[in-house]
């Protein structure tokens, strides 16, 4: 089972659209207003293997 992770500080800035972070949670690889803006700049990075999120004002009781 996964530990649980606070992902309160690396998605403070991100308010609305979507966010694809990196496998371990541990940086933003893009972020954009669409899902198809996203798939856009994810296709431009060579095989980013990522975990998207739906972008919100807070995330207290956001379970992925």
């Amino acid at each position: 089972m996964m530990k649980p992770v606070d992902l309160t500080k690396l998605l403070k800035k991100y308010t609305s659209g979507w966010v694809a972070l990196s496998k371990d949670y541990k940086r933003v690889v893009a972020a954009a207003e669409s899902l198809e803006e996203l798939d856009g700049r994810l296709k431009k990075l060579r095989n980013p293997k990522v975990v998207l999120i739906s972008a919100a004002p807070n995330y207290r009781s956001f379970i992925t």
